[in-house]
């Protein structure tokens, strides 16, 4: 137990140094832009004091000061909480985010949700079915989908199922005209509607990893001596499945998923912008079309944040859950 809380907190402690690099970068890779923001925000109005307005800008975005003091002010705002003010909607950021970081988060949490547990299922039935026509399926569509690229795919399912065949909307997500809020039964069948082409998107362009190391995992112990003693004991399919085979697959899944974090984060972003689906990866593209640093710094640094995170879990659970792992 006490080597275990000390490589927690010895990874506890890197994944923070990470953060702080990750925060170190962020400032300084949009401070290289050759883009001014303050000339950016200058409206295109020819009876306006243009030279009065950018140098407002400047003094109100703190764009007129050094570059090692702009880094104190970023550090200091950031470690309390105070991302500053996006140069787009001219609000915090925070407030800013609010609401495309909840309709990322329901697409996101859909489509990981879906992945894994469809991945896992797919990937031990190709594993108890090796060889066979459902093995040679499974996988071939896993390869398939491995390398398409998702957004060509997201193209194909909108062309599909929205315009040839319009079951489902073309964007969005939720009917033009129609507030969210407060939730209705209506609102919500509206909302899943606007779902169904995202998440199946993300989850058929992420799931092929997931089967595919389930498969293999399982293919592995399957052979492995205590299995052979299980079916000897007089254990059924099943019972061997249950209590012994899959549980130790289960282990190369927990890196996965950390690694799969990161590419349906990534996915995300593309497919919200070829839905119109305004999460954060919609409006990522958006503050970069127009140089948004605040909007930007903070959606880079959460989206860090979060496969750090990922990765920092799968690590612990794998100490914890395998103690073959070493914590040395």
């Amino acid at each position: 137990m006490a080597s275990f809380r000390r490589v927690m907190t010895q990874r506890l402690f890197n994944a923070f140094l990470t953060i702080v690099m990750i925060m170190i970068l962020n400032f300084f890779l949009f401070r290289i832009m050759p883009v001014d923001p303050a000339l950016l925000m200058i409206p295109r109005d020819p009876d306006l004091d243009t030279m009065r307005i950018y140098e407002d800008n400047l003094v109100k975005f703190g764009l007129d000061k050094e570059l090692h003091e702009q880094f104190i002010i970023y550090m200091k705002m950031t470690f309390t909480g105070d991302w500053g003010t996006s140069y787009i909607y001219k609000t915090p950021v925070l407030e800013a985010l609010a609401g495309p970081l909840a309709w990322t988060a329901l697409l996101l949490g859909i489509s990981s949700l879906l992945t894994f547990v469809i991945g896992m299922y797919l990937g031990k039935v190709a594993a108890r079915r090796r060889g066979k026509n459902a093995d040679l399926a499974i996988t071939g569509f896993g390869l398939f989908f491995y390398g398409m690229p998702i957004f060509w795919f997201a193209i194909i399912l909108m062309l599909i199922f929205a315009v040839e065949i319009p079951i489902f909307p073309t964007g969005g997500y939720v009917t033009s005209g129609i507030h969210p809020f407060p939730l209705t039964i209506d609102k919500i069948f509206d909302i899943l509607m606007h779902l169904v082409l995202p998440v199946a998107t993300l989850v058929v362009g992420a799931i092929a990893g997931i089967i595919l190391i389930m498969r293999n995992s399982l293919v592995d112990v399957l052979t492995e001596d205590y299995v052979t003693t299980a079916y000897a004991k007089g254990l059924t399919e099943k019972q061997v499945m249950k209590s012994h085979a899959s549980p130790n697959a289960r282990l190369p899944i927990v890196t996965t998923i950390a690694m799969d974090t990161a590419f349906i984060l990534g996915g995300a972003f593309q497919v919200e912008w070829v839905f119109g689906y305004r999460g954060i990866g919609w409006t990522t593209i958006d503050a970069i079309d127009r140089s948004d640093y605040p909007l930007l710094q903070f959606i880079f640094l959460i989206g860090g944040t979060a496969v750090v995170a990922a990765n920092l879990f799968a690590d612990l659970a794998l100490v914890k859950l395998d103690p073959r792992v070493s914590i040395v």
